[in-house]
């Protein structure tokens, strides 16, 4: 009877890692690119390009995004995108997130790019993926030549 029981909990322990390895991997999710779009007088649209590998078995449907990017420790904007998208399986996909922007409420972090200072930047959130909420977060350091790309 203890053989059968150990047989049976190895085959359920082997069928979990088999799906996890297949349908439950965590997407890569890495910044490619920050540009403008829309320039207008006081604000324009921060377009953050991100880079979605799905490394599982099965695609990855997006029914809803929301997030939060801080400079230099201090939150300039939030956001919610309901926008359906779909990361087809085993591939990657880069994805678009448009953040409308007040120029005086970033003045202080362009003014530090401009000065030729780094500035960190922060980006939390979570996504709908597939009925599921996968947090993300994007960390890092911009300069002026990174604009100048």
């Amino acid at each position: 009877m203890r053989l059968i029981a150990i047989l049976m909990a190895s085959f359920v322990l082997n069928g979990c890692a088999f799906f996890k390895e297949r349908y439950a991997q965590k997407p890569d999710v890495s910044l490619q690119e920050v540009h403008f779009q829309d320039p207008q007088f006081l604000s324009a649209t921060l377009v953050f390009v991100l880079l979605v590998k799905n490394p599982n078995k099965i695609d990855l449907n997006v029914s809803e995004i929301t997030y939060e990017i801080q400079l230099d420790g201090q939150s300039f904007a939030k956001a919610k995108i309901d926008k359906k998208i779909t990361i087809a399986a085993e591939s990657s996909n880069k994805v678009a997130i448009p953040l409308r922007v007040e120029y005086l409420k970033v003045f202080h972090g362009m003014k530090e790019i401009l000065s030729g200072k780094d500035l960190s930047y922060l980006i939390v959130g979570e996504a709908k993926v597939s009925g599921f909420s996968v947090p993300f977060k994007e960390e890092g350091r911009v300069s002026l030549k990174d604009f100048e790309k």
